[in-house]
């Protein structure tokens, strides 16, 4: 028996060589990066106020007011009200930052939901439309982040929830440590993590299985999830081998990537080492120790910029060939998958062109 998650690893290797190679194209390759780049895209406050009131503050201590005069006030109560006063703006500067990065966070989200279809399409058709594609998937993009919300949502309940059975343990223990009933809490906990965690990453990539059934099929994403939930209940062990071989691929690019960031930041590294260390012995008889800095600022951050874009552009091909695999394992996997590979004759999909998109 040959199973699909096997087999689509040639041909993910074959799709990768063709879109990436056959030809060359450098901005192709440059716009691959800024989707991928932008599908991986993200404190806490204490009151400072330790202030407990006593009896001796309930007792009056104020001085007699003798009319049409104002009475300085005592050292206590002035550090106390002024305390009060200070605290105020910044408790609301601390819940301006706290807004603003939540809403950062869904933003960039958002663009990484909408990067999801981008990404598909580009490599089903071999073409990369950015912002074409980007307008394109603005709605399912949109509900994506929706879903993806509630399922974080419904996760973090359920982790909550979790504690529920350790309440009676927790009245029970006595004021002491006790390490028999803190060990069984600890182990409780990261059981549940461990679970949890399992299950997060399984809906997640059942997800990303239903991403390109809602492109290729008209579908909303949840109504293509459920497609990918009913085919998972007649041929779940193709799915448990899929998981196996994704897991075995993870861990070897994993090391490639770690390699290749090694040689291009020594190979690199040096490189632009050995020509500042030039840049600086040539002109540091010439200027200043400020101007010859200042000289020097420019080009090391020209130099990192070089570092970091080597470094997203060599991991083009690895997040092609991982993303080509999911999409010739569904191909094969979902017999009604309809996604109109480039290298391959596909009818388009039947969607009309005034037909309204799928809401969910």
């Amino acid at each position: 028996m040959s199973w699909y998650a096997i087999g689509a690893v040639d041909r993910a290797l074959s799709r990768t060589r063709e879109a990436l190679l056959e030809p060359f194209d450098f901005w192709k390759w440059v716009k691959l990066a800024i989707i991928i780049f932008l599908l991986g895209g993200v404190s806490s406050y204490g009151n400072t106020s330790n202030y407990n009131i006593g009896s001796e503050d309930l007792k009056n201590n104020f001085p007699y007011i003798e009319p049409g005069q104002m009475p300085d006030l005592p050292f206590d109560t002035h550090s106390i009200a002024f305390g009060y006063i200070y605290q105020v703006p910044q408790m609301a500067t601390v819940a301006a930052l706290i807004i603003f990065l939540i809403l950062l966070v869904l933003i960039f989200s958002y663009i990484s939901s909408i990067m999801e279809f981008v990404f598909v399409e580009s490599l089903v058709r071999n073409e990369v439309k950015f912002w074409a594609y980007s307008r394109k998937f603005m709605g399912k993009g949109f509900r994506l982040l929706l879903v993806r919300l509630v399922f974080g949502i419904v996760f973090l309940a359920l982790f909550g929830l979790s504690f529920l059975p350790l309440i009676p343990v927790i009245r029970e223990v006595p004021s002491d440590f006790s390490l028999p009933a803190s060990l069984g809490g600890f182990l409780w906990i990261i059981g549940v993590i461990v679970v949890l965690v399992m299950l997060a990453v399984a809906i997640n990539s059942l997800l990303s299985l239903a991403i390109p059934l809602a492109i290729y099929r008209n579908k909303g994403i949840l109504s293509a999830f459920k497609l990918v939930l009913g085919n998972f209940r007649k041929s779940w062990r193709e799915v448990i081998v899929y998981w196996f071989v994704r897991l075995l691929l993870d861990i070897g690019i994993t090391i490639l990537a770690i390699f290749l960031f090694v040689l291009v930041v020594l190979v690199l590294g040096i490189a632009f080492l050995i020509f500042d260390v030039a840049l600086y012995f040539l002109f540091s008889s010439l200027l200043s120790d400020f101007l010859l800095w200042l000289l020097l600022i420019p080009f090391i951050v020209i130099e990192l910029i070089l570092v970091m874009g080597t470094l997203f552009f060599l991991g083009v091909p690895l997040s092609v060939f991982l993303k080509y695999h999911l999409l010739s394992f569904l191909e094969a996997w979902y017999e009604n998958a309809e996604i109109p590979f480039f290298d391959a004759p596909a009818l388009e999909p039947e969607v009309k062109v005034d037909e309204p998109e799928p809401s969910f």
